[in-house]
């Protein structure tokens, strides 16, 4: 999938210097992808606080720390968006075997974003990340005329987002799938049932890379 993604990519570049009727549609079916989306926690107050450029400089530093995790974990970087972050793994088969080894590389890039976010400061504030996950088919590909870009759409980067921004500051929430397929390697914390937007109630599970904090102080509202 990496390789796939990497030739759509360079395929898109390639392609904004084409007539249109030369560009080359891009659409790739999933039935299994691992996706991620990690933000930064008070993000919009802390950057009224500082100049255009301090805000670039620490975005910059915190990304190029994900990007290198990224590529050392074999995950897939889909974008940034502002401060959020966009991951994806895409399993090599349909055996669980893959789509657990995805789920750890995921978790494993959320947890390196969380070990160095605080390394990075805006605003003096040493910074903290909320991040979740999200597993199921998805639509990959590259759309539109220009500015090309492989990105990917369905219900499972709606839910992942979802999962994202009704997280815990400094740790990642995950479906009740890949808590299944994590619990006998990685420790979590159980949130019950919550109210997702457009999801309506699920089961959600809490992972801290270290220790594990007062979640009545962690918890953010999942409205």
């Amino acid at each position: 999938m990496g390789s796939r993604i990497t030739t759509a990519i360079s395929i898109g570049s390639e392609a904004q210097a084409r007539p249109l009727s030369s560009v080359l549609r891009i659409v790739d079916s999933h039935p299994s992808a691992v996706l991620m989306f990690a933000d930064v926690v008070g993000f919009t107050t802390l950057s009224s606080q500082v100049s255009a450029e301090e805000l670039v400089h620490s975005l910059n530093d915190l990304v190029t720390h994900a990007d290198n995790a990224c590529t050392s974990l074999g995950v897939e970087k889909v974008k940034t968006i502002g401060d959020c972050y966009m991951a994806v793994s895409v399993p090599t088969s349909s055996l669980p075997v893959d789509l657990r080894h995805s789920c750890k590389q995921v978790l494993r890039l959320a947890n390196r974003l969380h070990q160095v976010a605080p390394r990075v400061r805006l605003a003096g504030q040493p910074l903290q990340m909320r991040a979740g996950m999200a597993e199921g088919p998805v639509v990959g590909g590259v759309i539109g005329v220009s500015k090309f870009a492989y990105d990917f759409w369905g219900d499972t980067v709606n839910f992942a987002s979802r999962m994202e921004s009704s997280g815990v500051a400094g740790a990642t929430q995950v479906t009740g799938t890949i808590h299944e397929l994590l619990k006998h390697e990685f420790e979590f914390s159980t949130r019950g049932m919550i109210h997702l937007k457009g999801k309506g109630d699920v089961e959600a599970f809490i992972h801290f890379p270290k220790s594990r904090p007062n979640l009545e102080l962690s918890i953010i509202s999942c409205s």
